[in-house]
């Protein structure tokens, strides 16, 4: 009876010493996974496990290993990539705005020679769709060198108000033209941190199609405020509206409404604003019914980390 007890507890301890060192491995494995895995996800090197590739450890080890070289090669391989589209973005850019700005050129210069006067009106044409072509061209850049990274969003603590100033000022002249009031309110100065050249460029994007799409004798207002987390831009109009199963579809590449295409634009101008802001960490909304105008607001995060 003695014996028996005696292989009994021999046999409960040696269970239970199993039980424990079967939790311990489970837990370094366990604690190698993690950790290999943060490693994976922030690309540093992967921790070797000390034993034999024959163990689980191993086994997980040699395939994170794997992973790891498939992503770092497809990053080398992605990084590649832009390094070309960089050039070939600048190449256009360069190819292009030479024969742009000699056109101009050569249309100042028949301006001023003595021209039957029809032709006044061809070279008012012509540069009109020179001009047309130029932004078109212009609008391509932006839009690729955004979405292919070569262009980087630089952030910095400066006054949202003179961004906003410089935005206004830029489609002054062409509200004018069309006797269009522009109303400002803004809360300044209004030290935010954004990047000034574009969201500049955003915010003039969104008063530029204001001026398209608002008849002469209309108003744009452009607002201000500070909230609990983001600072809110409004731009608001007395336009022609937009229907509420079409205002998904106007942050879209080359959008243009049925309604408007014979208007001046090639349909990127929102789409720019959208892709500047949410790189900014923000978002872009519009309200709008038709025949009562639209109001676009843009949304930047107060603190840098938001």
């Amino acid at each position: 009876m003695t014996v028996i007890t005696a292989a009994a507890l021999l046999f409960a301890g040696f269970a239970l010493f199993r039980l424990w060192q079967q939790k311990k491995e489970i837990y370094a494995f366990t604690e190698l996974l993690e950790e290999n895995l943060d490693a994976l996800l922030t690309g540093k090197p992967l921790k070797k496990d000390q034993e034999t590739k024959d163990t689980l450890a191993g086994k997980v080890n040699e395939k994170l290993a794997r992973i790891q070289h498939i992503q770092e090669r497809k990053a080398k391989e992605s990084l590649e990539a832009k390094e070309q589209m960089k050039e070939l973005i600048s190449d256009i850019s360069h190819q292009t705005r030479t024969p742009i700005a000699n056109q101009k050129i050569y249309l100042e210069i028949l301006r001023q020679q003595e021209l039957p006067g029809e032709a006044y009106g061809f070279l008012d044409k012509l540069e009109h769709q020179t001009d047309k072509l130029d932004f078109l061209f212009q609008s391509l850049v932006k839009m690729s060198r955004l979405e292919t990274g070569v262009i980087q969003i630089q952030k910095k603590n400066c006054d949202l108000a003179e961004t906003l100033k410089r935005a206004v000022s830029a489609v002054v002249a062409a509200a004018s033209s069309k006797q269009i009031r522009i109303l400002a309110e803004a809360e300044g100065p209004f030290f935010l941190p954004h990047d000034p050249k574009w969201t500049e460029e955003a915010v003039f994007n969104l008063l530029d199609n204001a001026v398209k799409y608002t008849e002469p004798g209309g108003r744009i207002w452009l607002a201000v405020k500070k909230g609990e987390i983001f600072a809110e831009i409004h731009v608001k109009d007395s336009g022609k509206g937009i229907l509420l199963e079409r205002q998904a579809e106007i942050f879209t590449r080359f959008y243009r409404e049925p309604e408007v295409h014979d208007a001046e634009g090639i349909g990127v101008g929102l789409y720019l604003t959208r892709r500047i802001i949410e790189l900014q960490n923000g978002y872009v909304d519009v309200r709008s019914e038709p025949g009562e105008g639209s109001d676009f607001g843009v949304y930047l995060p107060l603190q840098p980390g938001i």
